[in-house]
């Protein structure tokens, strides 16, 4: 137990640095339709802002009531920032999963070996991706932690009839974060039939609590929609009846394999894959699998498929290792003395990248660095006149042409140039700060170094450090080149 409390606040200290590094977001979707909802909600962000989800009414409101609540009781002690109150979203995430593990963790305990337990829980909380995922203000982290805490209710020893009730919420609550875990509580529910056997009456309590979450949904629906809509229904036939998720992108069935191996970081992905499939030949009645393959095999078969979709079942890898490993049977000690030495080697290696990862997606901003730049904007530049120039979708408040109008300042001109040849004087204004953001790639072509040198532009900042630029390659997937700089442009 004295190691759990250690555990625990060593991870509470790297969940809350997470938090507060982990600036921006590492989809759109984290901040165009949750934070940027609750914006309009406030009344600084127009409808006609807003991402073509708020039109289509295929949004659940219940992340946009939570933050527009949040950042209201902010506002009243004066709290105004737009990135303090985006960070204590983040840390609201963090401290309601690291309660979650660690409810669930003490409830999972009898599944694991005493002599895995330390090893469990340290997967638990510093699995290198979890600290990063798990301060996430999204609908994929909030629903997996209602889904955990759904599980942890559900297997423990002392579960009784009325506790139906409970775990039905959460699954509920599950699913109005995220409609596509309605696949998980699927899995659950006939896991509930077929392996517990458990009764008509207290399925029928799970669903009544259930169906009652989702009413209590529709009301929040109308609360950000102003009327009353069905946003499940419209998400469902929007994105796969009208086939409008599809236009974003079509990946084989075998895509998911692929992104773990590669994303998980291959010498920690190829685990991941092999225990989870070794569970469902050794353990197929597992609550873990009956939860996750329903789920993994809908997502396989719908045409478009990103990582992220599968981070609601992100926090129950770690147990999935531990109960493979065990299924294993391995005993180093009847191994000869070259064959303990290179399982210690191989070991040592995977703690080694582990940790290393989980210090840098800790660190690391979510969004590659676009809030880094948008924050040093608004710290030395925020009271003044701001005509921000971009190029090649640059401009860190909106690369994609959506704006991030909860970040951007009151008085800043947008100049986005068709080609770098367009760089010339006549894009500066001497009344007010004249800056220029570019990818580094970009930077260095002939047109805007001439332009640089002749304005002596010096470098302000960067979207990321460069002691981090190695690491992100490694661990995310980043290109050097397209790294954003921000230069002041002097006018003569």
């Amino acid at each position: 137990m004295k190691f759990e409390r250690y555990i625990f606040l060593v991870a509470l200290a790297l969940y809350v640095v997470s938090a507060w590094f982990s600036t921006g977001f590492y989809h759109g979707d984290e901040h165009y339709q949750i934070i940027e909802f609750a914006a309009y909600k406030m009344g600084t962000v127009s409808p006609d802002e807003l991402a073509w989800e708020f039109g289509a009414r295929v949004r659940p409101a219940i992340q946009p009531f939570i933050a527009f609540y949040v950042i209201r009781a902010l506002q009243v002690i004066s709290l105004e920032d737009p990135y303090i109150q985006a960070f204590v979203l983040r840390l609201l995430t963090a401290l309601l999963a690291l309660f979650s593990i660690r409810v669930f963790t003490r409830t999972c305990r009898g599944m694991v070996r005493p002599e895995f337990h330390k090893a469990y829980l340290l997967l638990s909380y510093f699995l290198w991706f979890l600290p990063f995922v798990n301060v996430r203000f999204t609908s994929e982290t909030w629903s997996g932690i209602m889904l955990l805490n759904a599980l942890s209710v559900l297997i423990k020893s002392d579960f009784h009839g009325n506790k139906f009730y409970l775990v039905g919420g959460l699954l509920g609550l599950s699913f109005l974060f995220r409609y596509q875990n309605a696949f998980l509580a699927f899995g659950i529910f006939l896991w509930l039939i077929f392996i517990r056997k458990e009764k008509i009456l207290d399925l029928a309590k799970l669903f009544a609590s259930g169906l009652a979450v989702l009413l209590l949904g529709v009301l929040i629906d109308r609360w950000l929609y102003g009327e009353f809509v069905l946003s499940a229904w419209n998400y469902f036939y929007v994105n796969l009846v009208e086939g409008v998720a599809s236009g974003f992108g079509r990946e084989a069935w075998w895509n998911y394999f692929y992104s773990i191996f590669r994303f998980g970081f291959f010498p920690i992905g190829i685990p991941i894959i092999i225990s989870f499939l070794l569970l469902i030949i050794k353990k197929p009645r597992n609550i873990f699998i009956w939860t996750i393959l329903p789920f993994f095999i809908i997502h396989s078969i719908i045409p478009h498929k990103e990582l992220r979709f599968l981070f609601p079942v992100i926090n129950l890898v770690p147990i999935i290792l531990l109960l493979a490993y065990q299924e294993l049977n391995w005993d180093p000690g009847k191994w000869r003395k070259p064959g303990q030495l290179a399982l210690r080697t191989v070991a040592l290696m995977l703690v080694a990248i582990n940790c290393i990862g989980a210090v840098t997606v800790s660190l690391k901003p979510a969004d590659s660095g676009l809030t880094t730049i948008t924050h040093h904007i608004r710290k030395h530049y925020g009271d003044q006149s701001i005509r921000l120039i971009s190029y090649n979708n640059s401009n860190p408040y909106g690369p994609w042409g959506l704006m991030a109008s909860f970040y951007m300042e009151k008085d800043m001109q947008d100049i986005r140039l068709g080609s770098l040849n367009e760089l010339s004087d006549s894009l500066l204004r001497e009344n007010s700060v004249n800056l220029l953001v570019l990818k580094r790639e970009d930077a260095a072509s002939d047109p805007a170094r001439v332009f640089l040198t002749d304005h002596d532009a010096t470098k302000e900042v960067q979207c990321i450090p460069e002691w981090m630029e190695p690491l992100m390659t490694l661990y995310g997937g980043f290109r050097v080149r397209e790294i954003l700089e921000l230069y002041e442009i002097q006018v003569d």
